[in-house]
């Protein structure tokens, strides 16, 4: 059973407990049926108790609410207006989603008119006043039990739902980003793929290289606080005086600081590529409610900013915001709402709804005692009815206030105290004013101000508050030997008051954190999808298009340009495989290759490979790949040696220079992250003019290079003779 579900059986279990004792004790003397209708009526409560739980808890059929229509009706036949309304939480069923959409208000509505129609028409010992208080009690019941159980299955269904929701999402960022890079490197990919010129093939390789490039950065995870630190250091790099003014940023959506960071790090780039400006300036501020602003500025002469930004600003337009693109760049993003959109978003106002509705009746439930027991020839002292008139109108002012949707913030701590003195007041000055014939001041009141109590004080003494405002109320109602009926039934009543307030404040605050777990994980799977197309364009599609470039820069003739195209189409169909889980390389056909491409450049290449298990050879044909490519790039090696074990890939070259400090690429960086995922380790060595890149597999286990089995050694452990045993 999830704890979402405990309120609502809490307030079912109150409910007909107390239900069924007031068929017993009778509200007034004398008020009751035989006991075998005591009976017949006690099994009808417990019926309903169960079909009522499960069209609550789970899920109602037609079935169940025609069973429930029947058992709140059937017994007012033998037991007359001693069977108190059971129809609240058939109206509560009929409004949950199980019925149909078209039908649940309409039902609902009916079976309030039905239950004055019984009280007013048919039995009418009650008078005109019980009917009404029938109709009141099913209404607002109801929508009170509606609430305990909307709450509830919201709060499941986010939890249910949350791993399905992030795995669409990240699904469909993959397919928006493989769209992307369709459109901007499919173009150009075909037509070097259809051409035999190898120029064209080589130009078109350079732009896709570089555009595949600005992708891949661009899918990265970089917050503004971290693009602000990789600009203030490429900056100072380059000579630039920086200057940052980033403080009192309030947190900011996930996505507005993507768009800003964007902003930042391509106007960086650009202001960098066109010259050195004199200086830069980079000031973010962020104010609660606010929007966000981000503002780039340069001293100096500085290359047009809209072209590198549009980008950018699309992004920005897209959030509602506007980017400014003259000799300084402006980012201006409104705030979002705190509150969330959708049910999360109306839950809180939906309990503030319904405790709406309870003050309401509280209240007229007052002013009508007051009003019969006036009829009847009470005497009503002003000084009591003054201080109710007062206090208990306060006391749901401040019940209220105590749910009012606010976001994070809490309620001034003044605030319960001042309900805790007024309610007693009330109860201490003015519970004599309506005598307890016509149920005086409801006890209930005092539930309401625990519930509150529940909510806004720590445990124990939460618990400890609660238990005495329920218990207080008695003696200054009753005196002090309170009628034990009245006593429990009053205890009862404000125990479901105090746990529907509770619920309806609590339930609420954990859709809300639920809510922002299931976004945080949607936001996580997204950015895990936009990171890993980010690793295969850099490492699969970079190390393609990379070779066509090496390889174009030795050809000679025709031949070399059908190559050439060739790999092209390779290219191409990386690019068109990036929106699917791409299918591992084959760590043959990448041995051949780097053999291929490194007898191009003119270095002598030996090789040795035992043959690694699938999941294994997957990685090392990604790492052998990626390191290949950066020996023909950038070194001038001469010598190349590729080992492959079924642990271990090491690629050696001494074409190395001179280890330039904090060198390490976003290449080694994702190889690095590649190996660490299938739970192994990448190092690499710089001595001597020799670069070595190793990846070590764990769980390799012994060598056994003749696969004979058994030990290292070649022979099975004897006990005593073997070293470890003995």
């Amino acid at each position: 059973m999830h704890d979402s579900r405990l309120p609502l059986f809490a307030g079912l279990v109150l409910f007909w407990t107390y239900r069924v004792l007031v068929l017993w004790l009778g509200p007034v003397p004398g008020d009751r049926a035989g006991a075998a209708a005591l009976l017949a009526g006690t099994c009808a409560a417990l019926v309903l108790a169960v079909l009522q739980a499960r069209a609550l808890a789970w899920r109602g059929s037609p079935g169940n609410l025609a069973g429930q229509a029947v058992l709140a009706y059937a017994p007012l036949l033998v037991l007359g207006n001693a069977w108190r309304p059971a129809s609240p939480l058939l109206v509560a069923s009929v409004l949950m989603p199980a019925a149909p959409a078209r039908a649940r208000w309409p039902a609902a509505a009916g079976i309030v008119a039905a239950e004055f129609a019984i009280r007013a028409v048919w039995l009418t010992d009650g008078g005109p006043g019980y009917a009404v208080w029938a109709a009141v009690v099913t209404a607002t019941g109801g929508l009170q039990f509606l609430a305990l159980a909307r709450l509830g299955l919201l709060v499941r269904t986010l939890e249910a739902t949350r791993t399905e929701l992030a795995a669409r999402r990240a699904a469909g960022e993959r397919l928006r980003i493989a769209r992307g890079l369709r459109a901007e490197l499919g173009r150009r990919l075909s037509a070097a793929a259809a051409s035999d010129d190898p120029g064209e093939i080589v130009a078109a390789a350079r732009a896709a290289l570089a555009r595949a490039r600005s992708v891949a950065d661009d899918y990265r995870d970089r917050s503004l606080a971290a693009e602000i630190d990789a600009a203030r250091t490429v900056l100072a790099a380059s000579g630039v005086p920086v200057r940052v003014e980033a403080g009192g940023a309030a947190p900011r959506a996930p996505k507005a600081d993507a768009a800003l960071a964007g902003v930042l790090r391509r106007t960086v780039v650009a202001a960098l590529r066109d010259g050195r400006p004199g200086g830069c300036a980079i000031e973010c501020r962020t104010g609660p409610g606010g929007p966000e602003r981000l503002r780039i500025s340069f001293s100096g002469p500085v290359p047009p900013f809209a072209g590198p930004l549009a980008a950018s600003s699309g992004e920005i337009a897209g959030l509602g915001g506007r980017l400014v693109t003259g000799p300084a760049v402006e980012a201006e993003i409104p705030r979002a709402p705190a509150w969330a959109d959708g049910p999360v978003g109306a839950a809180p106002w939906l309990a503030f709804a319904v405790l709406l509705v309870i003050e309401l009746d509280q209240l007229s439930t007052v002013a009508t005692n007051a009003f019969l027991a006036r009829d009847a020839g009470s005497a009503m002292d002003p000084v009591c009815l003054a201080v109710a008139a007062v206090a208990l109108p306060l006391v749901a002012a401040l019940q209220l206030y105590h749910v009012l949707p606010r976001g994070e913030a809490g309620p001034r701590r003044w605030a319960l105290p001042a309900q805790v003195l007024l309610v007693l007041a009330a109860f201490a000055v003015a519970g004599p004013l309506v005598p307890p014939a016509y149920d005086g001041i409801p006890a209930t009141y005092a539930g309401l101000v625990a519930g509150v109590a529940l909510l806004n004080v720590r445990p124990p003494w939460s618990w400890a508050s609660a238990g005495a405002l329920v218990l207080v109320p008695l003696p200054l109602l009753y005196g002090a030997h309170p009628p034990p009926a009245a006593a429990l039934l009053g205890l009862l009543a404000s125990a479901a008051f105090m746990i529907t307030v509770y619920a309806l404040g609590r339930l609420p605050v954990a859709a809300a954190r639920l809510d922002g777990a299931r976004r945080e994980l949607v936001r996580t799977s997204v950015l895990r999808e936009r990171l890993r197309i980010a690793r295969d364009v850099h490492d699969l599609l970079g190390s393609q298009l990379s070779a066509i470039i090496i390889r174009g820069g030795m050809a000679a003739g025709p031949a070399d340009g059908a190559r050439l195209a060739g790999l092209a189409g390779a290219a191409l169909a990386t690019v068109r495989s990036i929106g699917a889980e791409p299918a591992p390389l084959r760590l043959a056909a990448e041995v051949e290759s780097a053999r291929d491409l490194l007898a191009t450049a003119g270095a002598r290449v030996r090789v040795a490979v035992a043959e690694p298990p699938p999941e294994v050879a997957a990685l090392f044909a990604v790492v052998l790949r990626e390191s290949v490519t950066n020996v023909v790039r950038h070194a001038r090696a001469r010598r190349c040696e590729i080992t492959v074990t079924p642990g271990l890939l090491r690629v050696c070259n001494d074409g190395a220079g001179a280890a330039r400090p904090g060198a390490g690429g976003t290449g080694l960086a994702n190889l690095r992250s590649r190996a660490a995922e299938a739970g192994g380790a990448l190092a690499v060595e710089h001595a001597a003019g020799r670069f070595t890149l190793t990846v070590r597999m764990p769980d390799a286990g012994p060598s056994d290079p003749a696969r004979l089995g058994g030990d290292a050694d070649g022979v099975d452990p004897v006990a005593g003779a073997q070293l470890g045993h003995r």
